[in-house]
This record gives structure tokens, sequence and C-alpha cells, in this order.
């Protein structure tokens, strides 16, 4: 089996995760929305979700929505409730998730104002560009992401939302990157609205959450009266109940998580260091404890991870939106990366079934296979 270092892209559930869920998948379950006792069991078992997804964030259950994932509670957020007849903006920025990029291209086409704030070269949005753009725009949404799923740099989040008028203006941020990694409290950074998925933070794939505590102007999904007439459809029953059950762990390990996943990046990067020419994006800034997003000079991104996959270990170079597209990040770009070699660059992250001998075997691979290069380029790179 191959050593995974991908858990960005998506993390494999915890062994009670699967446990919690297993009842719902092998015993008949009722509609949610029936009156009988089989429905009345589900909706309880669904109202216990949202209450532990409440718990880990510190908002009121009657605000959480569940979707899909963390890019339909993008597309909800983003398409539901915002007014797309107003000359208001949509403020956001150039390093989202192409889960908040595709449908702003989408309402910009449509007409609708959307401004995207700068990045710094440590991959923050910029603050003092954003001041200048956002005090006076009277914007009617700020989307921030709090984590980008690349770099794992954390945002300014509670200095961008000074700039805008909280009455008149929602703030959202997609956190799937951030929750089950370190802690966030809702209430505690102002936030109005919050979308992740379940699959990031040990949860299961096919399930996710927007919390607002408002109804939107629009559906996305229409149909039936599902979530308090907020998504129709009929829920995920066992997806839910996964949420609920990684919500709640995530919850009750949050310290002991950040502290092991900080020890192996830690580890990871120190080693890394020693390859002549390593560069580790945002190392600067404030990041995810497990996130290492890094390019070896003269080394090829997708050559590298194919060699990497052949020696048995998972990466990826980014986001697994765009693994398919060879081209630069954006995210990259938008720090002002050359390139040439934001096109070699390599995203670890690690998830709580990785190990210091992961580490180990990792980086011994990685000079080796940079002691393969003609010396003629090491020498270059150095």
């Amino acid at each position: 089996m191959a050593i995974y270092l991908d858990h960005n892209a998506t993390s494999p559930m915890h062994p009670e995760v699967v446990d919690a869920m297993m009842p719902y998948l092998q015993h008949p379950v009722g509609n949610p929305s029936s009156l009988h006792s089989y429905g009345r069991m589900a909706r309880s078992a669904i109202e216990s979700a949202r209450g532990e997804v409440a718990a880990l964030l510190g908002c009121d259950s009657a605000a959480v929505i569940f979707t899909s994932g963390g890019t339909e509670s993008n597309n909800l957020l983003l398409k539901g409730y915002v007014d797309h007849t107003s000359t208001r903006p949509i403020v956001s920025s150039e390093i989202e998730h192409s889960s908040v990029i595709e449908p702003l291209k989408q309402l910009r086409a449509e007409g609708v104002n959307v401004i995207l704030l700068k990045s710094n070269s440590d991959g923050q949005v910029d603050i003092d560009a954003a001041r200048a753009v956002v005090e006076n725009a009277q914007a009617q949404l700020l989307s921030i992401i709090y984590a980008n799923n690349e770099t794992g740099v954390i945002q300014p989040l509670a200095e961008l939302f000074e700039l805008v008028d909280r009455e008149s203006c929602i703030v959202h941020s997609d956190a799937t990157q951030a929750i089950g990694k370190i802690p966030l409290d809702m209430a505690q950074l102002g936030l109005d609205a919050i979308s992740f998925s379940a699959h990031k933070l040990r949860g299961p794939q096919g399930v996710g959450v927007l919390i607002i505590n408002r109804k939107p102007g629009h559906k996305l999904i229409s149909g039936g009266d599902q979530e308090n007439k907020r998504r129709g459809g009929t829920e995920n029953v066992a997806g839910i109940v996964g949420l609920g059950k990684a919500a709640q762990l995530a919850r009750l390990e949050m310290e002991q998580r950040r502290h092991y996943l900080e020890q192996l990046r830690d580890a990871f990067e120190t080693r890394l260091k020693a390859i002549t020419g390593s560069v580790v994006f945002g190392q600067q800034a404030l990041r995810l404890p497990n996130t290492t997003f890094f390019a070896l000079p003269y080394y090829h991104g997708e050559t590298l991870l194919m060699e990497l996959d052949r020696a048995g270990f998972a990466l990826s170079s980014g986001s697994a939106c765009h693994s398919a597209v060879t081209e630069p990040s954006h995210v990259l770009r938008a720090m002002g990366v050359d390139d040439s070699l934001a096109l070699n660059a390599i995203r670890v992250s690690f998830g709580m079934d990785n190990s210091l001998q992961d580490v180990e075997e990792l980086t011994a691979k990685l000079h080796q296979q940079v002691s393969k290069l003609p010396a003629v380029i090491r020498r270059a790179a150095g």
C-alpha cells in the first residue's frame, strides 16, 4: 500500500465514523420527512448530527444546512443569498478554491459586480490593498477562504471583516480545510456564514454544510421543504450521521490532532531544507498544521508526482479539483511566483494515520530523486 499524504484532497474516514454510519446502511431507514417510527428515527439522527456540527463551530443548530459537499455549499451561498440585481459587489479573493472562483465567474458573466482581492507574496489577502478597494465599496457579501487548500496559509479574517459594514454585508468563509485541524468559533470570529465538506475532517464523501442563519432569496435545489425550506431533496441520513460523528470527534480531539500534525509538518520541512534550492510556499505566514506546498527547482511537479507514485507515495500538485490541468496554480500566480517554479509545486498534506517514519521515507526518496539530476543542474539549483 502507498503512503497516503494527500489528506487535503480527502481524508480516510475515522473508524468511529464508519461504526456510526453502519446501522443506517445495513438496516431499513425511513424517509426523515415521514411521520412513522422509521421516519422519526431518521429525523432524530439528523438533528443529533446537526447539534454536533453546531457544538463544533459555536453556532445555533437551526443555522446548519446539510448539503452534498463544500462545492454545493459555496454555490448555495453565492447563488442563493446574493441579490443579483444589486450594484453592490460581492467581494472575494484571487486565492479562493475553484468552488468559489467558478460560481463568481458565472455571476460576473451575468452582470453581477464581483471584486477579487489581491494576495501578497506570503499567500495572504493583502490588507492594505483590500482596504483601498473595500472600505467604500458597500459590499453585500465578503467571502474569504479560511485556510488555503494548496498552501495551508490562514487568512487575516478579523482584519478583513473590519473593512465592511457588518449590518448590511454578509461575511462568509469557506473553511473546508480548517475545520477539524484548528479551533474555529463562528461567534468569536463574527462569521455570518461558513461552508465545508465532511470528507476533509475524516467524515464521509458526498455530504457537507452551509451554516447561515437566514432563508435564501433563491433555492439552488428546489423540491421539497427539507432543511427548513432551504435545500430540497431527501437527506443523506447515513452521510449526515457520519458527518455528525466526525464533528464530535474533531471537537474532542482538536488539540491532539493539531499538535501531532504540526510535528509531522515541521519534521518534513526541516528535512526538506537539506535539499538544495527547495522552496516552501507561504512559509512565513500562519499555516495549517498539516500542509506543506513546496517545489524543487528544475524538477517538474507532474514528473516528480509520477516518480513518487511509482515509489509508493500518494501526494498532489495542489487542488484535487484541478489535478488534470497542467498549468501553474492560480494561487501561486496570485502570490507572484514565477510560472517556471510554480509548475514544480507539490503538496504534502499529513493526516492522523501518518507517522515520522513516513516523513523519513518521503524525504529519503526526494533526496534520491534529486541525486539523479545531472550535476550541472544540481549546481545551478544551489
